[in-house]
């Protein structure tokens, strides 16, 4: 009993001081943005990111440090990895819209239907909670239901609000369906980054897709990535050090 009330006393203790370290580096992070040594800022902000788990406000401010340096490529990256985690977070949208322009990577979905602005309006793990939320809802209603006998306007209750989740299960499948393709989605880091016919250096370039623009993934083969540009004819093999996957792997 005494064993295991030090070795729970333990955990707290290691817990609380790395939790402690964590916000230590943050803030060591945040004073050497502060003072302008914005080169500095980001390599503490990627070993936050590269120990820890995805944090918005640390990708909100690597990406602010990287568009403090002009490299607006590593910017809209990190912009987009937090708006997985944040969709709504107005500063971040307008960061990431000025970080677009200043790379002249301007992306169809901003002038797209309005749809589009209603399925991003959650994040897909919002979505999903959303699915998750009304069939454990739906599977509760039913046992309550089946172990015993509700007054009638309890079940009139009941039941509109196993409507709502009914909806809600629909809604979230439906958004998480039309946005299945998200996790393939990749910007481009260089400038002069080339789409080229064939995965191998010196193979003929089809084109340059622009930097921070966002491409659509696919198979990676000696060290290239295949890409496809959406809304264009433009697809073919990408070197893998010039693009990266907004969605990291798990």
């Amino acid at each position: 009993m005494i064993r295991n009330l030090l070795l729970g006393w333990l955990c707290l203790v290691v817990g609380i001081t790395h939790v402690s370290a964590g916000a230590y580096i943050f803030d060591d992070a945040n004073a050497k943005f502060k003072s302008g040594d914005h080169a500095g800022a980001v390599a503490v902000y990627e070993k936050i990111l590269e120990n820890g788990s995805p944090d918005a406000a640390v990708y909100y401010n690597l990406g602010n440090s990287y568009q403090n340096l002009k490299q607006y490529g590593p910017a809209i990256l990190a912009y987009e990895r937090a708006r997985l985690l944040t969709p709504r977070d107005p500063d971040l949208a307008a960061n990431l819209s000025l970080a677009r322009k200043a790379a002249t990577a301007f992306e169809g979905s901003e002038t797209g239907p309005k749809w589009l602005a209603v399925l991003s309006y959650l994040s897909r793990n919002e979505w999903s909670y959303l699915v998750v939320a009304g069939v454990l809802f739906l599977g509760a209603i039913t046992l309550l239901y089946g172990a015993v006998r509700l007054p009638r306007q309890v079940v009139k209750w009941a039941s509109a609000a196993g409507g709502l989740a009914v909806l809600s299960i629909i809604a979230g499948s439906t958004a998480l369906y039309l946005r299945r393709g998200e996790s393939e989605r990749g910007v481009v880091l260089k400038e002069n980054a080339a789409i080229r016919l064939s995965p191998f250096d010196g193979a003929e370039s089809l084109g340059t897709p622009g930097l921070g623009k966002t491409v659509h993934l696919g198979v990676k083969n000696g060290g290239y990535q295949y890409v496809e540009i959406p809304g264009a004819s433009l697809r073919g093999w990408m070197a893998e050090a010039e693009v990266e996957r907004i969605e990291k792997d798990p």
